[in-house]
């Protein structure tokens, strides 16, 4: 039968375990920003830290489970949006409104 959380909490090989993998997070983590942070750009939301696929990597706190608002958090995106055309010469280079038959 496997052991409840309350009889998790007093296994000290248990506790270890979970020390050793909050660890592992925490050094992961500090690699990873160390590696972005060597390319010396400003901070204009390039130092997220980002995996192989370009996926934004955040880390919490592994002890309390929450975000840092640091740098390595901060995601920068504008908000310029470009016009949209709405003209009907501009419709029509898109759209092709020709019948043709089949």
């Amino acid at each position: 039968m496997p052991y409840t959380q309350e009889e998790l909490k007093n296994l000290p090989w248990y506790q270890n375990l979970i020390d050793e993998d909050e660890q592992a997070y925490l050094a992961n983590k500090d690699i990873l920003e160390t590696q972005s942070s060597i390319s010396g750009s400003s901070n204009d939301g390039s130092l997220l830290v980002r995996d192989s696929d370009n996926t934004i990597l955040i880390f919490e706190n592994p002890y309390t489970g929450v975000l840092p608002e640091d740098p390595s958090t901060k995601i920068v995106h504008t908000s310029i949006v470009n016009k949209l055309r709405d003209d009907e010469a501009s419709v029509n280079s898109i759209l092709d409104r020709d019948f043709e038959e089949l």
